[in-house]
């Protein structure tokens, strides 16, 4: 997906779903589509996009949720990627450092 097509998909989902009441989400919509789609091209997790986009997992759950049903509402369809992009093993690595990272700060109960 082309940088004008991802902000193409953002600017027509925004209608609906760039709302402004209540607590202000910790992503911009525009993250939030980016989170979706690479949810749904990429089959990346909740939890892996919860630590890239620095979010709860709970939050990105959120996300997630919200982007597809109006993905569903618009009738668009993002279709996984037939094979992984090559960036995916650079991401995943991220993932795993930034993982370990965090991982470092919970403290135990002992």
């Amino acid at each position: 997906m082309s940088r004008q097509q991802l902000s193409d998909l953002t600017n027509t989902l925004a209608l609906h779903g760039d709302v402004k009441r209540g607590r202000p989400p910790r992503l911009a919509f525009p993250d939030q589509v980016l989170a979706a789609v690479l949810h749904l091209r990429a089959a990346l997790a909740a939890e892996p996009l919860a630590v890239l986009f620095d979010s709860s997992r709970t939050a990105m759950h959120r996300t997630l949720l919200k982007i597809r049903t109006l993905l569903q509402a618009h009738s668009i369809v993002i279709p996984p990627a037939a094979t992984p992009p090559s960036a995916l093993a650079a991401l995943q690595a991220r993932v795993r450092a930034l993982s370990s990272d965090t991982s470092s700060m919970i403290k135990t109960t002992r």
